[in-house]
């Protein structure tokens, strides 16, 4: 695979090139291996000096840390049919027991309900015997079975967390649903559109009148599964990426962003920040959306400006080490979220004891996750020595952390608020009109890494319209 820094076509600008990416994160990797996959030459250009995007893992001392995603849901088969296709089958790996998951409540770690999906009960007994809340709050929980529906196209939107207060409470929402739904999707709750991330939410209390009844259903029609729901790799989620770019047949560019998109003829023709000049029959723009956005400006204005509204907070991950020692009990579980507010940290994944072979023998591995824009704008130092300190709270860690590692994502986490669908729909009309050129990524259907590539795919699939690239 050719990688070289961008600065000058070489030839290759206006002649040869029948697809173009813009993008070197999972999704436009995704893309380009599509491409190729099909036998069309295609060229993958990026502004970062790496491919991956926020896919990042470093291995040193016995340490695996990972500074983006460390796993991927197996609902879908995308990721796994793409890890199997580049030679990864054998290092998926599955957590390790027990999968127990507690919420920071009143000074103290609590588990969370068995049987509770994204902090919505399922099983009664366990909510009923929480001791999360009390018991008027349980009984609020428990009316969700009378709670009337909302009537098909009362209302277009709603934020997930006004759907579920509707349903539940606020108690449930603040202290359970709120803290592992922002964990999983970086915003708050009351913020997070409804139809754009759980759709399903709303058509299981339509067709069973209560989210508790459809929960028992889904539970009494699931027979036996064929795997764990979340997994990941052995070497960490960078082996995907460098798998990938090792079989990616791509001529690839870096360190220089498409600032343009235009049309000469029936070709496009993308002009990068350096002056460079790339034709295309195709293109799968699958970086930012502001990214898009600007270079999309003078080729397709209306999609260009939806784009502009479609917005992103910024992260940090704080992993830190420290001998076992240094815990009062060992770690039993995969780590903990925080309401909002409680403590300096959102959420703490307790990573050697989620997933093998992250740390050395003795020693513990986990991983907090930071959202204070405060926060986020203060020095490393600071940040480590704020993760340090709620996790000595929360954990009773005694001592300092032997490794520290921050991973910060200025501006890189898509909020999909309220009226998103509508705001991708404009943007979608708009670029119709252009014929091969499509849109990709974690800022349009889907955050995750299933979803990102099945965005890639799926784009490429449309562009050349062939079933071996929709596989």
């Amino acid at each position: 695979m050719p990688v070289r820094p961008a600065g000058g076509c070489d030839g290759l600008g206006s002649v040869g090139v029948r697809a173009l990416v813009v993008g070197g994160g999972i999704t436009g990797l995704a893309a380009a291996y599509a491409f190729a996959r099909a036998g069309i030459s295609v060229v993958l250009v990026d502004p970062a000096p790496r491919l991956g995007g926020k896919i990042a893992t470093e291995r040193g001392d016995g340490f695996i840390v990972e500074r983006g995603p460390d796993s991927f849901l197996t609902a879908r088969p995308t990721v796994l049919s793409l890890c199997r296709e580049v030679g990864l089958g054998a290092e998926i790996l599955a957590p390790l027991d027990p999968h127990d998951v507690f919420v920071w409540h009143r000074g103290r770690l609590v588990r969370v309900p068995e049987g509770t999906g994204l902090g919505i009960p399922t099983r009664v007994r366990p909510f009923a015997t929480s001791g999360l809340f009390s018991s008027r709050e349980k009984l609020r929980a428990a009316l969700e079975l009378v709670v009337p529906s909302r009537r098909s196209g009362e209302t277009p939107d709603e934020s997930i967390g006004a759907f579920l207060r509707r349903r539940f409470g606020d108690a449930v929402v603040d202290r359970l649903a709120g803290p592992l739904i922002s964990a999983v999707y970086g915003a708050g709750i009351d913020e997070l559109s409804l139809l754009a991330l759980m759709p399903r939410l709303r058509e299981a209390e339509r067709r069973h009148g209560s989210l508790v009844r459809a929960g028992l259903a889904a539970r009494r029609g699931v027979g036996s599964t064929s795997g764990p729901p979340m997994v990941t790799l052995a070497r960490g989620m960078g082996s995907l990426v460098d798998a990938i770019v090792a079989r990616l047949a791509a001529d690839v560019r870096l360190g220089a962003g498409v600032v343009s998109l235009e049309r000469a003829g029936t070709r496009y023709v993308a002009r990068l920040d350096d002056g460079a000049r790339i034709e295309a029959d195709v293109v799968v723009v699958a970086c930012p959306a502001p990214a898009a956005a600007r270079a999309l400006a003078d080729l397709v204005p209306l999609a260009s400006a939806a784009l502009g509204t479609l917005t992103y907070r910024g992260t940090a991950a704080v992993s830190l080490a420290y001998a076992a020692s240094q815990l009062p009990a060992p770690l039993a579980g995969h780590g903990f979220v925080v309401p909002e507010g409680a403590l300096s940290i959102a959420a703490c994944t307790w990573t050697s004891a989620k997933w093998p072979g992250r740390a050395p023998a003795g020693m513990v591995l986990v991983r907090a996750t930071v959202r204070d824009e405060r926060l986020l704008a203060a020095a490393d130092d600071v940040l480590v020595d704020a993760a340090h300190d709620a996790l000595a709270r929360a954990m009773g860690i005694v001592g300092r952390p032997t490794l520290a590692r921050v991973a910060r994502w200025a501006g890189a986490m898509p909020r999909y608020t309220v009226g998103h669908l509508d705001r991708l729909a404009a943007a979608e009309r708009a670029l119709a009109a252009q014929p091969g050129l499509a849109l990709a990524g974690a800022a349009y259907r889907g955050s995750g890494l299933p979803d990102c590539i099945a965005q890639g795919e799926a784009a490429v699939a449309r562009l050349v319209g062939t079933q071996r690239v929709a596989a």
